[in-house]
């Protein structure tokens, strides 16, 4: 009976962050004050039931979802929304990133669904408080780099439509700037938490800190990538539009990091 209702909630999940998505941008489009409300209460119906779905999950495999690229998926997504929905009520960004954040999660999250697969008991290697370390940086990392572009696309919006209606909702270019540096910054500290966890816990499976196979080496691409954005915008004064492009740029390559290197190249990490 837990297949279906992980299925059910899963399901429930998606749609709930699709109709918020939708709410909000046609909220934002035609100037609805209830509609961005809707948007508001699904998302946090949507969060609600993410977490129950790996809750579910989690009954039915004995352990934490974390051994293969589904239960990875979607455990690593609800964090990312997690941070989101925080930063968000926090006001440390505001409501209308989610016009980026939440499409590339429900997208992320289908992503998880079409790899699904049944539970499986968690082996050897994942016996390990460096694999929850590593994880779960990885995607506070993840999460922080999504939230970043969402100010970056709202900022690239604001400058290439700057008549638009929507407009005057939207925080200032400087702010929106400001947003995505923080959460870049944010990004580079887990993103490297992240690979130094990983390293030892590859020392403690394999011998050996590194062995350069294709997922180890893109995470190690995306850090670099991320820092001499951080350079760029430090020294040579690579702000706004040019600033805003590079963090569009960063996301595809975190995408192709996270899941683009798995379906092309063999990997050493387990359950992946």
């Amino acid at each position: 009976i837990m297949n279906y209702v992980e299925n059910i909630l899963i399901w429930s999940t998606v749609f709930l962050y699709v109709i918020s998505f939708v709410s909000h941008l046609s909220g934002l489009l035609r100037q609805r004050p209830r509609a961005l409300v809707f948007a508001t209460r699904a998302l946090y119906a949507g969060i609600a039931s993410h977490v129950l779905s790996i809750l579910a999950r989690w009954a039915r495999s004995g352990h934490a979802p974390v051994t293969d690229g589904y239960e990875l998926d979607v455990t690593g997504t609800c964090l990312a929304m997690f941070l989101y929905i925080v930063l968000e009520r926090l006001r440390r960004v505001d409501r209308a990133i989610g016009l980026v954040v939440v499409p590339v999660i429900f997208l992320a999250l289908g992503h998880g669904i079409v790899v699904s697969s049944e539970p499986v008991p968690m082996g050897p290697a994942y016996h390990s408080l460096w694999l929850v370390v590593h994880v779960i940086f990885a995607w506070l990392a993840f999460g922080s780099f999504v939230v970043a572009t969402g100010a970056a696309g709202i900022l690239l919006w604001r400058e290439h439509w700057p008549s638009h209606a929507a407009v005057a909702l939207f925080p200032s270019c400087e702010e929106l700037d400001l947003s995505a540096y923080r959460c870049i910054v944010f990004g580079v500290i887990n993103h490297a938490v992240m690979l130094v966890s990983g390293a030892i816990w590859a020392r403690k499976l394999w011998g050996r800190y590194w062995s350069w196979d294709a997922l180890e080496t893109w995470s190690l691409i995306v850090f670099l990538y991320y820092v001499l954005y951080l350079h760029a915008r430090t020294f040579l004064g690579w702000r706004m539009r040019k600033a805003a492009w590079l963090s569009v740029a960063g996301l595809l390559i975190v995408i192709v990091s996270f899941w683009g290197v798995n379906w092309f190249a063999p990997s050493v990490h387990p359950g992946l």
